[in-house]
């Protein structure tokens, strides 16, 4: 964090304080977000968490194939997909939304093992770092989608 303070007009009390987070809170709030998990309580808690503290605009669905037939190309800045759901698993529901939006960035979340190694060699686009393992906190969720729209 960088903090930079100056004094206007010598004044003590009339400080401009500035954090070098503040423009990036400024972007976050045109950020969207996109999550899909098939348990609406996943995806209430998240909604909250990166809505109120993190700020981002948050689209939820517990379905995913309503999540692709409803999906906007270009709308959204990342995506959180649950791996495990019924009729269309993560990696299906995005392998169909980057044939829409090839420029897509997801991050899969899941309450299993993840065998990097495997997923690398199917999707070698995605780094390390866009898998969260279940469960999370919330403020771990955010810092972690933080972190990855910063890059």
């Amino acid at each position: 964090m960088i903090i930079t303070n100056s004094i206007i007009n010598n004044d003590p009390n009339s400080m401009d304080v500035r954090y070098g987070y503040d423009k990036w809170n400024d972007r976050r709030k045109n950020m969207k977000v996109l999550v899909v998990d098939d348990d609406p309580d996943i995806t209430s808690l998240y909604k909250d968490a990166l809505e109120g503290e993190g700020g981002f605009n948050v689209d939820t669905y517990n379905d995913p194939t309503q999540a692709l037939s409803e999906f906007k190309p270009h709308h959204y800045d990342i995506s959180l997909i649950d791996v495990r759901m019924p009729g269309m698993d993560g990696f299906d529901l995005y392998k169909e939304l980057k044939k829409l939006d090839p420029v897509i960035k997801v991050c899969f979340i899941t309450g299993f093992e993840v065998n990097y190694r495997a997923l690398q060699e199917i999707f070698p686009e995605i780094a390390q770092e866009c898998y969260i393992s279940k469960p999370t906190t919330m403020k771990e969720l955010k810092e972690h989608v933080d972190h990855l729209l910063q890059e």
